[in-house]
């Protein structure tokens, strides 16, 4: 009997212990899988110390903006996307992309419009002159029926990325895209309404919207905005041309046009999320140096380098870096990056950072949307007290740092959640593995003591 009862303890001490390592070993997997996400959960929870302000210049975004200048030039943080405005010196304004609508910064983009963008009266605006829309991903189009049902576009450029999304009861007018191929056909809903809006609008001040697919865009005027009326070498002339090389990608980012503003000498390199195929065919007609490419000469350099694709490592290759800059003037380029706090795919990618650095360019110069918010540049001329032609001079301001100081604990004692999950794997193993052993031990030792002392007894 006392047998039988010594087996049955043993085989629920075997289940008891099954049990334990089978919870420490799902919770200690968990805790090792929630690595994957450090980045952000560290930031979500405040975990990162920052010792010093990524930018620390002279201006913020707003004095940027209440100050104003001929050109201004706004990359608005819309999270995990891409959303930049561009006021002319000719008073047209332009919006390339529109973020996202499903992100916490759903509504930033239409804030920041009806905020700080003005016509010439200090009023608000209630239409944009043009909209790009780079490409059909929601991070860049999400937002775009959102703005564009609120101010119409007298122009609005689209990618040769056909919209087969039917369930708005629209259909896509545009019969030049070749629907036969599969890379040209988009069917989301984000995509199908920034295409239907871009459409759907009424005349603007008396004169019809009208639609361009960029990518159709020839080399030469057609693909280039210059004020009306403006010669060139007068105060207001400005450029901003596109580069287009192909119609057709089997990547949708590639879609994105590479473009250049040009005002006074002061240059500005957007793009989307174009990556490694069309910054190579970029390259390649560059070095050829025919039609618009002809700018792209050896001395030529941008002010103004927004990385592509959020700073992804698909995109901002060396090559790609070498023709829009020069190796003298990096020290002093901004490198802007439009990414989300804490963003799922870790960009901007540190690769392209340490490229940046490696080829010239200065951390001071970095801004970045996740960390800095809202960034506003202006170019502005400048009469000297001895008069004189005035000199046209880059203004940028960001917004204050917002990653803060936080910690586990106290000021003092900092735990990323690297440490706080080797912390808790020590834990889980301490409480459901060594503790019962412990205790275990310690009740043999206990009835060995227990039996030492009755059989003294017994003597």
């Amino acid at each position: 009997m006392a047998q039988k009862k010594g087996n049955a303890q043993a085989e629920n001490n075997k289940k008891i212990w099954l049990v334990r390592i089978t919870v420490a070993l799902i919770l200690i997997a968990a805790l090792l899988v929630s690595l994957i996400w450090t980045d952000a959960i560290n930031r979500k929870f405040g975990l990162i110390k920052t010792e010093e302000k990524p930018y620390d210049g002279e201006y913020s975004a707003q004095e940027i903006i209440e100050l104003g200048g001929d050109l201004n030039v706004h990359f608005v943080d819309v999270g995990q996307g891409d959303a930049c405005i561009i006021e002319f010196p000719d008073e047209r304004t332009m919006l390339i992309d529109a973020g996202d609508t499903h992100t916490k910064n759903k509504t930033a983009l239409l804030d920041y419009i009806e905020e700080n963008i003005n016509d010439a009266e200090g009023n608000d605006i209630t239409y944009f002159d043009f909209v790009v829309l780079t490409h059909p991903d929601s991070d860049h189009c999400g937002g775009m029926y959102d703005v564009l049902t609120q101010y119409p576009a007298k122009t609005f450029y689209r990618p040769s990325v056909y919209s087969s999304y039917t369930k708005n009861g629209f259909t896509d007018p545009d019969t030049s895209i070749d629907r036969t191929n599969k890379n040209n056909v988009k069917d989301t809903a984000a995509y199908g309404k920034a295409i239907e809006a871009g459409y759907n609008q009424d005349k603007i001040n008396g004169v019809e919207s009208e639609v361009i697919v960029t990518n159709f865009l020839s080399d030469g005027d057609d693909a280039m905005i210059t004020p009306e009326g403006v010669e060139e070498g007068a105060p207001d002339y400005y450029e901003f041309t596109f580069f287009v090389s192909e119609t057709s990608y089997t990547d949708n980012n590639n879609y994105s046009p590479v473009m250049i503003l040009e005002y006074h000498e002061k240059r500005f390199m957007l793009s989307g999320d174009a990556e490694k195929k069309a910054e190579e065919n970029f390259v390649a007609l560059a070095k050829e140096g025919k039609g618009n490419y002809a700018m792209f000469t050896e001395d030529f350099t941008v002010d103004v380098f927004k990385l592509g694709h959020h700073g992804s490592s698909t995109s901002s290759s060396e090559a790609f870096i070498e023709a829009m800059t020069t190796a003298e003037n990096r020290p002093n380029i901004k490198a802007v990056i439009s990414c989300g706090e804490g963003n799922k795919y870790k960009h901007p990618h540190q690769e392209v950072l340490d490229r940046l650095l490696s080829l010239g360019f200065s951390q001071d110069n970095f801004v970045r949307t996740d960390v800095n918010g809202n960034i506003a540049m202006s170019v502005r001329g400048e009469t000297s007290a001895s008069g004189g032609a005035p000199v046209y001079e880059l203004y940028m301001g960001a917004e204050a740092v917002r990653r803060t100081a936080a910690a586990v604990g106290n000021d003092t004692i900092r735990l990323t959640w690297t440490e706080i999950v080797i912390l808790a794997i020590v834990v889980i193993i301490a409480i459901l593995i060594v503790a019962p052993i412990a205790a275990q031990v310690r009740k043999k030792a206990d009835r060995a003591v227990k039996a030492a002392k009755k059989g003294g007894s017994r003597r």
